[in-house]
């Protein structure tokens, strides 16, 4: 992040750069301070497996959907097209086995209500809406504070189909600030998707603040859990069905998957 970025951001927004300068310090602080947690991941292939028994097999037919098929070549091609001078990094996308995890997912429980945090250039939004297209039912609401860069707010889902956005309603801010008050707004949910601020603090918050209105029988699923130990202390609780926690592919970085108790 750029400093001179940051200031302007001071300028504009008063409440958005303290939000940002929080988000800086606590990462620095994490990194510093904390340990990370001993998490016991499996392999791919046994995750899945995993998720197919808690799910049922709706889970697995989703995989070879030809619906999946579909939205990966969109992806790919709206990538193609990605101006060179966009300006997010693409570590902050998601990738491709987080996508194709929420969209089976998605398909096997039919879920009304999903809300996600962090959606920066849209990859795993673009393969949740293709599901809930897929279902004919749902409704995705995105929470998105982007990272600093010229004309970011532009570019913010823009890999999202046009024809799968009219499920989509987008919230730019913090999840700190728009996450419980959006959860009043809508009740009960049925997947929750944290991708954003990967601090204990912030995932801590998240995980708090929405397991209590997670449906049962609801699913939350939660990107590089392994910086520290929030989704542990929530795998730990004996509010769970069940939990997995596998193994990303060509890359240090753990994926964690929570079933309510039904």
């Amino acid at each position: 992040m750029k400093t001179f970025d940051l200031i302007s951001n001071l300028r504009r927004n008063p409440s958005e750069f303290r939000d940002r300068l929080s988000a800086i310090l606590s990462v620095r602080w994490e990194s510093s301070f904390y340990r990370r947690p001993n998490y016991q991941a499996v392999a791919a292939e046994k995750g899945m497996d995993f998720l197919l028994q808690a799910l049922g097999q709706e889970f697995a037919e989703a995989l070879d959907d030809p619906n999946l098929t579909q939205i990966e070549k969109r992806i790919s091609e709206r990538q193609a097209e990605l101006p060179e001078n966009a300006p997010f990094a693409k570590f902050h996308n998601g990738d491709t086995r987080l996508g194709r995890l929420c969209y089976a997912v998605a398909r096997s429980i039919r879920p009304r209500t999903i809300i996600e945090t962090g959606v920066c250039y849209g990859v795993t939004s673009a393969y949740i809406l293709a599901a809930l297209e897929a279902n004919e039912q749902g409704h995705l609401y995105s929470i998105d504070l982007p990272p600093l860069g010229k004309n970011g707010d532009d570019y913010v889902g823009w890999l999202v189909p046009n024809e799968l956005q009219k499920r989509w309603s987008l919230r730019r801010g913090t999840s700190r600030r728009l996450l419980g008050p959006l959860i009043a707004e809508l009740g009960a949910i049925d997947l929750f998707v944290h991708d954003s601020l990967h601090t204990y603090k912030n995932m801590k918050h998240e995980f708090e603040t929405v397991w209590p209105d997670l449906r049962v029988g609801g699913v939350l699923i939660s990107d590089d859990i392994e910086g520290n130990a929030a989704f542990l202390q929530l795998a730990l609780s004996k509010k769970l069905d069940r939990s997995v926690v596998i193994q990303e592919k060509n890359k240090d970085a753990l994926l964690g998957v929570a079933v309510k108790r039904k």
